[in-house]
């Protein structure tokens, strides 16, 4: 490309508007992209380490209440009774001097009443004082006979802890023919307190129970830890109770390096125990990752949607005027043989259609007196002044709110903007009908002037509409003055806050029906009955009255569908007004379309 096609392209319109649109567009989008990920990233980031840190609080309280659990269980040797009204320590130590026979049968019952009351005890065993024991198992195992039971430790701990729960390391009980599960012992002495001075007893038997890691997988089941997330539930010595790693169960705990993880550790309440949590981060980091490129992907998508709409737009805008460029080119050369194609309905519609207008009359005007032909051109001029007004007042409008935007008067700016799309929606030469679309939006922009004058603690307003009753057409500006009336006569005499509601629905028959209800102050009978008479009336308009507006729409809507169509009003006192209007079901023909484009 030379250097002046170049400067060409750069003095183009269709340049200035697409380099505009998405500078304006696409700098702000990219900046609040980027603040945006990376806020969302580290919000993501502290979310995940926070709720792991809660998980692990929750899961810490779950384990002392499962310490406290086993340690009430055990407890049950102090209260479990005998046939013969005794506790059981009494009854062990009375059957023991007297060589009873049924004392075999007795400790057989309480290890069946302690091995059912939780799910998750796999064996119970009840060791006398001269080493004899007896066992009770799920599952029917066998206990092999030849594994001496308990190990002289345990017994060595249990003399330190006399009246206490005490608990043995993770083990496999391979004490039992077969079998190869991890269990976590818990064991109590059972002291004879009856006859005894304080609770110093004689020691009559030991209680073990054996409890599967089922238990402690039931509390970090619900922590939804990623594959190389860990937790572990470790002693005083740092030996590892329980682990989601079941390989390191047993083992001494060794920290992972804090390059790689999370660390957090919650100690327990009522037991010298403390879960630790490691939380992988490159697993934390690779599931926000995911979310941060999906985000990404679609802000990719509306920059490219952004540029190809920007391009879309000033190409639609600058065909127009490069084709009436052209056209004048030619007209200024001598050639009056030329027209211009109108393809909108919009200014720069109104624009061709007074430059072929222009072209055809300055044809016939060089062929007048040089007089006439002068007066034509001026009379000529003044229409296409006369045309470019609105567009002149609809940017004047947009300075003005400019500047009070750039005062920090946000509440002026808004009402100028409402007011200067109205005053678009009410200037705009086209058609006699509307969609439904287009007349909601300028009913939305007045409600937006209203809400801003009365505040929103005054007004709300609710649309209802069913179906695709957005593309069917009606009168233009026939629901505004139903709404402003509404307003004025309903809902500022009431005292509090008032609601418009608009409901716009298909009927039989192949008929639209939009009804307009507030819960405003209402009618009497006489004034309704008034209001009805003057629509059915042939008054002038110019005879004022609060009804004017109705009476406005009234009429143009019989005169576009005839007699059988019209408002219909209906009206409480202290209830509310209803206005109801039923016109024919129709779409919005291709010259409208064309216009409100």
């Amino acid at each position: 490309m030379n250097s002046f096609s170049k400067l060409r392209f750069r003095q183009s319109i269709f340049a200035k508007f697409t380099f505009s649109f998405i500078i304006v567009g696409l700098i702000p989008l990219l900046a609040l992209s980027y603040i945006s990920l990376n806020t969302f990233s580290n919000y993501l980031e502290r979310y995940a380490v926070t709720n792991f840190e809660q998980m692990l609080l929750f899961a810490s309280k779950n384990v002392d209440d499962l310490y406290t659990r086993y340690n009430n269980e055990s407890k049950l040797m102090y209260s479990y009774g005998t046939n013969k009204g005794q506790i059981l320590g009494e009854t062990i130590a009375a059957q023991t001097l007297e060589g009873d026979y049924r004392l075999t049968r007795t400790v057989d019952d309480f290890l069946q009443t302690v091995l059912y009351t939780d799910r998750h005890l796999q064996s119970v065993f009840f060791v006398f004082p001269n080493g004899a024991y007896q066992t009770v198992t799920k599952q029917n195992r066998t206990f092999d006979f030849r594994y001496q039971f308990p190990d002289r430790e345990w017994g060595e701990v249990l003399q330190q802890n006399r009246n206490l729960l005490s608990y043995f390391p993770t083990h496999l009980d391979n004490y039992y023919l077969g079998s190869n599960q991890q269990v976590l012992t818990f064991g109590r002495n059972l002291l004879n307190v009856v006859n005894a001075p304080g609770v110093e007893g004689e020691i009559v038997g030991s209680l073990y129970m054996d409890v599967s890691m089922g238990a402690f997988d039931e509390i970090f089941q619900q922590m939804m830890l990623n594959s190389k997330d860990v937790v572990y539930v470790l002693d005083q010595n740092n030996r590892i109770l329980y682990s989601s790693d079941r390989a390191s169960i047993g083992q001494t705990y060794v920290q992972k390096d804090s390059n790689e993880y999370y660390r957090m550790q919650k100690d327990n309440a009522n037991v010298a125990w403390k879960i630790v949590g490691e939380l992988y981060k490159d697993e934390l980091v690779m599931r926000t990752r995911k979310i941060i490129n999906t985000i990404a992907i679609v802000v990719g998508l509306c920059i490219v949607s952004l540029i190809l709409v920007a391009i879309w737009f000033s190409r639609r805008f600058s065909k127009p005027i490069r084709s009436i460029t052209r056209e004048m080119a030619k007209v200024e050369s001598g050639n009056f043989d030329t027209q211009v194609t109108v393809q909108t309905a919009d200014e720069l519609g109104l624009l061709s259609r007074g430059f072929n207008k222009m072209v055809v009359r300055l044809q016939s005007y060089i062929e007048e007196v040089y007089v006439a032909q002068i007066k034509q051109k001026h009379a000529e001029l003044n229409a296409l002044k006369n045309q470019i007004r609105p567009h002149y007042l609809y940017n004047t409008l947009e300075v003005i709110r400019m500047s009070a935007v750039a005062n920090d008067d946000n509440e002026v700016g808004d009402m100028i903007l409402s007011l200067s799309h109205q005053l678009k929606y009410v200037l705009d030469y086209g058609q006699e009908t509307v969609a439904l679309q287009e007349e909601k939006t300028n009913i939305e922009q007045y409600f937006r002037l209203m809400e801003l004058r009365y505040g929103e603690h005054k007004l709300s307003m609710d649309f209802r509409f069913e179906g695709d009753v957005l593309s069917c057409s009606l009168p233009k500006l026939s629901i505004q003055p139903i709404v402003e009336n509404a307003i004025y006569h309903g809902i500022m005499p009431k005292s509090g806050k008032g609601t418009i509601r608009i409901t716009a629905e298909e009927l039989a028959d192949n008929l639209l029906c939009v009804t307009v209800d507030d819960d405003g102050v209402g009618m009497t009978e006489e004034t309704l009955h008034q209001v009805r008479q003057k629509l059915e009336s042939s008054y002038s308009l110019d005879s004022g009255g609060s009804s004017i507006g109705l009476k406005n729409v009234h009429d143009r809507i019989v005169t576009l569908y005839g007699p059988d169509y019209g408002l219909e009003i209906n009206s409480t006192k202290h209830i509310g007004t209803s206005v109801r209007m039923v016109i024919p079901l129709g779409e919005v023909n291709a010259s409208a379309e064309r216009h409100n484009s």
